[in-house]
């Protein structure tokens, strides 16, 4: 009995390693874009200080970027892509499907449609949104955030589509926690 107790344990601490390690070798090794952002900071009772983080590539216009595998509406999930640059990756391409490899150097952000504008606007959230900060570090976010001339976001993308923030640059800086 007490093997199988430590049996459980055992696994129970491998899956959360596992789980741990998956996301560093993502956050180390995935392709990187920087996407240019504008913060808002609320302040959640529950979950604590995080930066509300809105992106230029949240809200798309169809009309500017290719749409691949028809129409998108409210509730998809859509598959941006998104060419690498600097100061910060450009929207060029929607699709429905998982596109997997691009040979155009694209790298494809996994996102879902929360709403859409006319003809050719819509909304887009790719889980990046929140950016949480340590506890007691609000006031410093707060002073940094307001003498910002440009804050950039590095995020790491999986070949899923999945997007990890890696790192608030604040004028070219990281901030430092």
């Amino acid at each position: 009995m007490k093997r199988l107790f430590y049996i459980v344990v055992a696994l129970q601490l491998l899956f959360l390693v596992a789980q741990a390690a998956v996301n560093e070798i993502t956050l180390l090794t995935a392709p990187v874009v920087y996407l240019r952002t504008a913060p808002v900071d609320p302040r959640s009772l529950f979950m604590g200080n995080y930066m509300d983080l809105s992106y230029d590539i949240s809200t798309l216009d169809t009309s500017r970027v290719s749409v691949i595998g028809g129409r998108v509406t409210s509730g998809d999930t859509v598959y941006v892509g998104l060419r690498p640059s600097r100061p910060y990756a450009r929207a060029v391409a929607v699709s429905k499907d998982s596109p997997g490899k691009s040979p155009s150097g694209l790298i494809w952000l996994r996102g879902t449609v929360i709403d859409e504008w006319g003809a050719s606007l819509m909304r887009v959230e790719y889980g990046l949104e929140r950016y949480y900060i340590p506890e007691g570090k609000e006031g410093e976010v707060n002073r940094i955030a307001g003498r910002a001339r440009k804050i950039v976001v590095e995020v790491a993308v999986r070949g899923d589509g999945t997007g990890m923030i890696r790192r608030v640059l604040v004028d070219g800086k990281p901030l430092p926690f």
